[in-house]
């Protein structure tokens, strides 16, 4: 079982930050917003990726279960899991946006990037939820499953302002 710490993820001293991201190049909301204010050039770099992935992929739903890795100014990685194609259009919207297989398949990927280099990971509680609609109790047991038999270090952070 993963730790929970009640903590702003974006103050945390794991090495890799992750968030959830969508196919469409929209941020600005969310977790995505908090990271924005502390990381400015998180935007750009996602948006830059996306643009070139689709030069290649030509379809946004190609892009799920790839994970952007951007470096930013305090040492730490903030890991873009692309895991939904839309966005939620308005608070009445009850779709699951997220994508759980490429959820997950980004986060396998975090987890043996974690590995090779000895790093340690930051996942918010909630990811793929909340907007996107997922459901916590599957994604958490999801996650738990990938990190059951791992050595990297992970915490899972949980935090409502």
């Amino acid at each position: 079982m993963i730790k929970i710490i009640e903590a702003d993820i974006t103050l945390t001293d794991k090495d890799i930050i992750v968030q959830q991201v969508n196919c469409r190049g929209f941020m600005g909301a969310g977790l995505a917003k908090t990271i924005m204010q502390r990381y400015p050039n998180v935007r750009k770099e996602y948006r830059s990726f996306r643009e070139k992935q689709l030069k290649t992929l030509k379809d946004d739903e190609k892009l799920l279960g790839l994970v952007n890795y951007i470096d930013v100014y305090d040492g730490k990685i903030i890991a873009n899991v692309f895991g939904q194609v839309d966005i939620r259009q308005d608070r009445n919207d009850k779709t699951v946006y997220t994508k759980k297989e490429a959820l997950f398949q980004g986060i396998e990927d975090i987890k043996n990037k974690a590995k090779k280099l000895n790093f340690s990971v930051a996942i918010p509680t909630y990811i793929g939820c909340g907007l996107a609609g997922g459901d916590w109790e599957e994604i958490q047991k999801g996650i738990e499953a990938i990190f059951e038999n791992s050595s990297v270090d992970v915490v899972f952070y949980h935090y409502r302002k």
